[in-house]
């Protein structure tokens, strides 16, 4: 599996990758946008086979500006029906979705009693059981200072669907790159907001500090999330 994980979601191993680009760190005196990319007018139409994963890009571009700002930055244009009329000075462009071929069933049985003697002991059981299936997720996210003031990266697209969310324009250029991250999260969760809220928070874990190779380790107390590096955790090359 890419990330290691329990039974109904309760712990996760979530591998990441940081990097530092060669553009000015971020500073408080940045103006971010958060702007989905291009591939996102790609979905297929409504109850085609993958139009589902709008929700992902959706939540990718919410639980970014959540993140951001959690953290004291200025997110600007936030929100599913932004006018996009801000003026950022750093654009994250973000991206995420379900990989395709990688899910996997699991089969878990037990042994039920179904009948038992006077003294509690099992005298007949049948066997029980259910089947999981984990599927990987992606998020990506790349924090850019676009070049020029009439840098296409400062212009939003508009998708069919009206979603009001800002979409960078195809193969962007003239930009200088902060900062880089990559994650995947195996899971059985269906659900894209968690799964992105999980990508989301292991990406800027103690962000800037935190560069290069690590595995997030998540556990779930409660309906708290609480997220640690573990030292002990496998590195990502020791997972195939």
């Amino acid at each position: 599996m890419i990330s290691g994980c329990a039974i109904y979601n309760s712990e996760y191993y979530i591998p990441v990758e940081n990097q530092a680009g060669d553009a000015q760190p971020l500073s408080k005196n940045d103006v971010i946008r958060v702007a989905i990319t291009h591939n996102y007018l790609d979905i297929p139409p409504p109850q085609q086979p993958g139009w589902m994963n709008w929700g992902y890009f959706i939540a990718a571009k919410r639980e970014t500006e959540k993140r951001l700002q959690n953290l004291n930055y200025d997110v600007i244009d936030v929100g599913d029906n932004s006018k996009n009329d801000g003026h950022p000075t750093v654009i994250a462009l973000v991206d995420s979705s379900p990989i395709e071929g990688s899910a996997t069933t699991e089969t878990h049985t037990w042994d039920a009693p179904v009948f038992t003697d006077d003294m509690g002991r099992t005298t007949l059981s049948e066997k029980q059981g259910v089947t999981i299936t984990h599927k990987a997720y992606y998020y990506k996210v790349k924090l850019v200072r676009p070049e020029g003031k009439d840098n296409p990266l400062f212009t939003c697209l508009s998708s069919r669907d009206n979603m009001g969310g800002c979409i960078a324009p195809a193969n962007p250029s003239g930009y200088k790159t902060i900062y880089y991250s990559y994650a995947t999260i195996s899971t059985d969760n269906v659900n894209y907001i968690t799964n992105v809220d999980h990508l989301v928070t292991a990406v800027f874990y103690n962000y800037p500090n935190m560069m290069g190779k690590k595995w997030v380790y998540f556990t779930n107390t409660g309906y708290t999330p609480l997220y640690a590096t573990d030292p002990n955790a496998p590195k990502p090359t020791d997972k195939k």
